[in-house]
């Protein structure tokens, strides 16, 4: 494995990432509905009595129906992803022992890892930050890859979860649950990931066996994950390009 080096974030602007969050949307829907109930009841019953209305329109909506689906985002997607397990220490102990050691060289404590009992070779990781995200593999993945290329896609998911490019579509999918989330585009952490493994052989090689499988994902899970995956399905002309860009490296 390389030498754990803290690699600093390259990729997103986080502000940009909540801009295009539904997120922002419903605040701004919240925000408009409580300033025209202020404005209104101070034009209708007293000046005094708009301000401290707004405030509590604001307030209630936010408390009432943006947070606690908000709070679920993780739980939402998780439950999209169809049945899934915690990664056993034992069988998946490469898995497991790969995310140990190069989280620390993204920046971020380990994540929780999860895993999908299906043939498909594939990977995702989704969460509203570092800190609430997840890895999620298939078992056909550890089949599929060797040590490198495993090691290679593990750090492209952290490097996804260290730089926000899993935030957007998590909220997404927690308000448009049936709508494919648009975020970041596939092959965004690719550069960064390297820079991390110090290896672009090893993704290269990684994406090129993913896309032999189809690219695919399990058929237990949702639709609407399709572009979250490492390998989005049926991408492969995507998939192509992002193994021509690391082979240029």
């Amino acid at each position: 494995m390389s030498p754990v080096t803290v690699i600093p974030s390259e990729a997103v602007d986080p502000r940009a990432a909540r801009a295009r969050s539904p997120l922002a949307g419903v605040s701004a829907a919240i925000a408009l509905a409580a300033v025209v109930v202020g404005v209104v009841l101070s034009f209708a019953v007293a000046w005094w009595l708009g301000p401290p209305v707004a405030i509590l329109v604001a307030a209630g909506g936010w408390f009432l129906g943006v947070g606690p689906r908000l709070r679920a985002a993780e739980e939402r997607v998780a439950a999209m992803l169809g049945p899934t397990r915690p990664a056993d220490p034992r069988a998946e102990a490469r898995l497991l022992n790969l995310v140990e050691g190069l989280a620390p060289g993204a920046g971020l404590a380990r994540p929780p890892v999860l895993m999908i009992d299906d043939a498909a070779p594939n990977a995702l990781a989704f969460g509203r930050d570092a800190r609430r995200g997840c890895i999620v593999a298939t078992t056909g993945l550890i089949a599929t890859l060797d040590r490198m290329q495993l090691e290679a896609v593990v750090a492209d998911l952290l490097v996804s979860l260290r730089d926000g490019l899993t935030a957007t579509p998590t909220v997404a999918l927690a308000f448009r649950p049936r709508r494919a989330p648009v975020g970041a585009a596939p092959g965004a952490a690719d550069g960064a990931a390297v820079t991390l493994t110090r290896y672009p052989p090893a993704l290269a090689d990684a994406l090129r066996l993913l896309g032999a499988a189809g690219p695919a994902a399990p058929p237990g899970a949702a639709a609407v994950l399709g572009p979250m995956w490492l390998a989005p399905p049926g991408d492969a002309s995507g998939l192509a390009a992002r193994i021509e860009d690391l082979e240029g490296r």
